[in-house]
């Protein structure tokens, strides 16, 4: 994809900090970002969808869930990604916040089939 592509698909802050947080995760269900970064699943699928088309991530049907990674074989020809999201998580305090759910969710032993029950 192009680099505008790229960056209009990284200027919403929603959307940069889906990305951050699968940076971090390396793999997360639709489920477990919905839940991490309190969206509805109408307005994260627009988002993913988004990135998707992007060609920023990736997504991969296991069961009855999605499981979404960075596409690391883009990033690797746009080099200048890392930059954007280094300067983002400096930016927008949210994304400090999301990462701390993360790491939380990630301790708490929930998974994409309990994410439910989980309270951050």
């Amino acid at each position: 994809m192009d680099t505008i592509s790229t960056i209009t698909a990284l200027a919403d802050e929603t959307r940069m900090r889906v990305v951050c947080l699968l940076q971090e995760a390396e793999d997360l269900c639709s489920c477990e970002i919905q839940a991490l970064l309190k969206l509805n699943q109408s307005n994260l699928s627009r988002h993913l969808t988004r990135l998707r088309q992007s060609g920023l991530i990736k997504g991969e049907k296991r069961g009855q869930w999605v499981h979404l990674q960075i596409n690391s074989g883009d990033w690797e020809e746009r080099k200048y990604i890392p930059g954007i999201i280094k300067s983002a998580k400096k930016d927008l305090p949210l994304i400090t916040e999301d990462l701390r759910r993360l790491k939380s969710y990630r301790s708490s032993g929930y998974s994409c089939k309990t994410i439910g029950e989980w309270q951050p």
